[in-house]
């Protein structure tokens, strides 16, 4: 692995989230993030549904052959992962979701 003296503290992390309140509509630009592509919830070098031939239409951090046609025209970064624990299912090694008996018998009347 190479080390340098670069400071990548400095970079934008793209796809990683603001983590913020504020919301935005695609293609939102912010300096020192990017460009915000509303249905993903982050920001991305290049702008939504951007084209560049040969490549496809950008949009949530890969390209394809088709643009991405979504609902979603504003959002916020903070909401994502917002959604209420009630409805996961948490299974797990408990007996409490098992319909099988562990009852013995000695065998004798």
């Amino acid at each position: 692995m190479l080390n340098g003296c670069s400071d990548n503290s400095r970079q934008p992390q793209w796809g990683d989230s603001a983590q913020t309140e504020q919301v935005y509509t695609n293609n939102t630009y912010v300096p020192g993030r990017g460009y915000y592509h509303a249905p993903y919830y982050r920001f991305f070098p290049y702008p939504y549904n951007s084209y560049v031939p040969g490549s496809g239409y950008y949009h949530g951090g890969s390209y394809a052959a088709t643009p991405n046609s979504s609902s979603i025209h504003s959002s916020s970064p903070a909401s994502i992962g917002k959604s209420s624990s009630s409805s996961v299912s948490r299974g797990g090694f408990t007996r409490s979701g098992s319909s099988s008996s562990s009852h013995f018998s000695s065998g004798g009347s």
